[in-house]
Formats: C-alpha cells, structure tokens, sequence
C-alpha cells in the first residue's frame, strides 16, 4: 500500500515538475505549458518526443506581432504553434534513424561510443505584425530531449495593417498546397584528370541544402510577383535519384538537379491583421536535369587542403565531406525563371543557391584510378573554413 502511494505521489510531482518547474526554468509562458504535459503523456506511452524552445529574435520591435510555428519534419506541415509572439516550447518527434560513433574524453583519454543518430527537425517559424512580416526555415538535430533554438527573424514591410476581416476570430492559420513547381538548380560539380575519373557516390540518405522561399499578398487576393520572392532558408532536400554521372579524361562537369517544389499559400490572422504567405518549399532532387562538362583545370586551387593518395593504397577511394562550412555556406549559385499555373499563377524569377551544409547525409564523391601517372595522387575537398563540396584532383 505504501508503494503505491508512494507511486502516486512521485507521477504528481512529476507532472508539477513539467508544468510548473519547466515553464518556470525556460520562460514558457502558462499558456503553452500544456505541450509539455502532451509531451509527458505520449513519452509514457512509449512515442519518440521530444520538446524544442523556440526563441526568435526580432532586428527590432513591432506591434501587436503573432508568432506561428510549423513543422515539416514528416512531409504534410503541421501547426505546432499559433499565438501571441513569445519564446514557445513545442512538441517535436525524435525519430531515430541509426547509429553513429562519437569521439569522447575519459579518464584523459580519448575513446569512442555509440549513440543514436536521429531525424533532423525542420521548423518554419512566421512572424506577422502590424506592418511588418517574416518568415524562415530551421533546421536541427534533436539529440537530446529538450532542445533550445535561436531563430533570427528577417522582418520585410509590407503595409498589412488591422482589419474587420478577422474580426473576434482570435488566432487563425491555414495552409493550403497550390501546386508543384519545378527548378533545374546546379547541384553539384565533379573533376577528372587524365587516367583518374570521379563520380557520386549517393545512398538514400543523401541530401543537400537548397534554397526556400516565401511572400507576403495583400489578403484581398492578388497573385505573387516573380521578383518579389525572399529567401527563407536552407531547406535539407533528399536526392531521389541515385545515377553515378562518371566524369573522365581531364572533363569538368556541373550537374543540375531537377527539384520540386510544394508551392503553399499560408494564411496568418491574428490581432484583426490577416496575410496571405506564399512558401516555395523544396522537397526532393527527382533527377539530374542537365549536364554542363568543360575542361578541368587539372590543378588545386592555392585555397584548398592538399590530400595525398598513394599508389600502394590501390585504384579507388572515397571522399567524405565530414567538416562542417563556416564561409556562409553557398556552393552553386543558379538563375532561374519558372511559372506554374495549377490553380492561382505562380511564377520565380531570382536565384536559387545550393550550401556546403545539410542537416542529412551528404553525397560522397567516389575516385577510381585506370592509370597512373607517377605515385601520389592529390586531391582537395576542403578549403580552411570547411567543406568544399567538389573535389579537384591533380598528379604530382
């Protein structure tokens, strides 16, 4: 009987713990404090949550702003989050995907462990205020079970200001997908030089970081200007093709992906200011549209770190971009000029950047040998501020 009682009170203090203690400790407003009991529910039934603290940061103040939190994690995008603007704990999946080795440090030595490998979480985070919006992509990792993120907001001034259109509906947002537009983007660029050939070495993991994008309308209708597209962040998107693209005999390719895009119109009420938010959101590299080849240089740019493969260490190796990019991260920069026109006519008229940066599995690049020419071959994936995303061979 005292056990159980015992049991009793423990479940009581851990449910004061989760909603008063947490919200206390991060400065999670009562209101939302009910995500964290969700949380604690699902937890005890054995699902894979976990909570991440989302805490935007404004370059400065606005009036009467709504802060909307939306999950695209597992395809269909899901509001998390809708409400007066703070710094919200939301309910998130920690996914595990396999397993991974990580250095450690113990009793002064270095070793290494295995810990779980888990889906990286993507968030898009919306501000609407008075005049003012914004919009942005996020990325991360939920390795532990409360993650705290700091998100800086870009704030764009459109005019939107208060309306009777929603006028005692308090918080509101839908999302609608309009159609699919598709972007043949540079993705990638292999090297050769005589005797050695390069090519993609892609799993179904593999991803690479490409650009998203959104826009404010007016909410009396109207459709998007092509032009008038911002940048929302590097979005992680899945390659959905697996071709090798084999590169030799001294030619230089680019590859351009054809990628596809959900073209979604997101619309925000709050504080009788409504506003319709077009989001292009990339969701997959279907296939290598395009291959531009040209002649390779055969020579290591001075900026990037010298590698040798020896003969004695046979015909074939792989290049892994482990490092992280700290140089702002664009790769591939690409004009591009599309329309669709499935329901409402969409158009894109900017450029489209690729990043030395995923939030998954990145592409190895694969070197095959067929002739030597002298004992050491040198190779260079990395600048000094990290990865480089191509790799430039030369003989020496």
């Amino acid at each position: 009987m005292r056990s159980k009682k015992k049991l009793a009170v423990m479940a009581v203090i851990t449910v004061i713990v989760l909603l008063v203690a947490v919200p206390a400790v991060y400065g999670v407003q009562p209101d939302n404090a009910g995500v964290l009991y969700s949380t604690y529910l699902d937890w005890l039934q054995g699902k894979p949550v976990g909570l991440a603290q989302v805490n935007s940061i404004l370059p400065h103040n606005v009036e009467k702003a709504m802060l909307v939190v939306v999950d695209y994690t597992s395809g269909d995008p899901e509001v998390l989050y809708k409400g007066p603007f703070m710094s919200p704990m939301v309910k998130i999946e920690r996914i595990p995907v396999g397993t991974k080795l990580k250095a450690v440090i113990r009793d002064g030595r270095v070793s290494q462990i295995t810990v779980t490998k888990y889906k990286p979480v993507q968030l898009l985070v919306i501000v609407s205020a008075r005049e003012y919006w914004g919009a942005k992509f996020i990325e991360f990792t939920p390795d532990k079970p409360l993650t705290r993120v700091n998100v800086r907001m870009p704030l764009y001034r459109d005019g939107v200001g208060e309306s009777i259109k929603n006028l005692g509906k308090g918080f509101q947002v839908t999302i609608n997908s309009i159609g699919t537009m598709y972007m043949d983007v540079k993705i990638l660029r292999l090297h050769s030089v005589l005797g050695a050939t390069e090519e993609i070495d892609i799993d179904h993991e593999a991803s690479l970081a490409l650009d998203s994008f959104s826009q404010s309308v007016s909410q009396f209708g109207g459709e998007p200007s092509p032009t008038g597209w911002e940048c929302t962040g590097a979005v992680t998107t899945p390659f959905e093709y697996l071709a090798p693209v084999p590169t030799s005999n001294g030619e230089m390719k680019t590859v351009y992906g054809h990628v596809r895009y959900n073209v979604e119109l997101t619309t925000v009420c709050g504080y009788l200011i409504c506003r319709n938010i077009y989001i292009l959101h990339p969701e997959g590299i279907e296939y290598f549209s395009k291959i531009q080849t040209g002649r390779d240089p055969g020579t290591i740019p001075w900026n990037l770190d010298k590698r040798i493969h020896w003969r004695s260490a046979g015909n074939e190796f792989k290049v892994y971009f482990d490092r992280s990019s700290n140089d702002g991260g664009v790769y591939l920069s690409t004009s591009v000029s599309v329309c669709f026109g499935e329901v409402a006519t969409v158009c894109f008229s900017g450029t489209v950047d690729s990043y030395r940066k995923t939030s998954g599995s990145k592409p190895v690049i694969k070197v095959l040998i067929n002739s030597w020419h002298g004992g050491r071959l040198y190779f260079a994936p990395y600048s000094s501020r990290g990865n480089y995303y191509e790799v430039y061979l030369q003989w020496g």
